[in-house]
């Protein structure tokens, strides 16, 4: 796996290296190392995300390729009100939601609709916390972060 850290609190060594640490870690979880080895992630720390984007954490493809990306840019809220714990469950979540464009369980069309699996969800008719994406990162989230943290350790 190819990975950058950049943005607000990037310069902090400590924080970069924990969320360098928890990227592999989740990335080898649910990818498997074979397929983690062609995956490129940019992990963009950006102060008050939730305040611009409604949003703590988002996941990018950045790839050319959108029926196979391998590129991606997962963008976190690094704000100082938010400790290292809180950024990385974060980071857990979103890299549930890179496992599941990698392995085309998930797949956003431009004119607003989101394929899961095999059944095409309108993104206006269906519920944040309803969104079955959704309830498969929210689920693995804090199981992935407490694995983490006991490696860590």
């Amino acid at each position: 796996m190819n990975l950058y850290i950049d943005g607000f609190r990037s310069h902090n060594i400590q924080l970069s290296s924990v969320l360098s640490d928890a990227a592999y870690f989740y990335g080898e979880k649910l990818l498997g190392k074979r397929m983690l080895k062609n995956i490129t992630i940019e992990i963009k720390l950006t102060r008050e995300l939730k305040q611009k984007e409604k949003a703590y954490g988002l996941c990018h493809i950045i790839d050319d390729d959108l029926n196979r990306p391998r590129e991606f840019m997962i963008e976190l809220d690094a704000s100082m009100k938010w400790g290292f714990d809180q950024i990385l469950i974060w980071l857990a979540h979103e890299m549930v939601h890179l496992k599941q464009f990698v392995r085309k369980e998930l797949f956003d069309y431009e004119y607003g609709a989101t394929q899961w699996k095999s059944r095409l969800y309108s993104m206006n008719k269906i519920a944040y916390y309803e969104q079955p994406w959704e309830k498969e990162a929210y689920r693995l989230e804090t199981k992935l972060f407490e694995e983490f943290e006991e490696s860590y350790e």
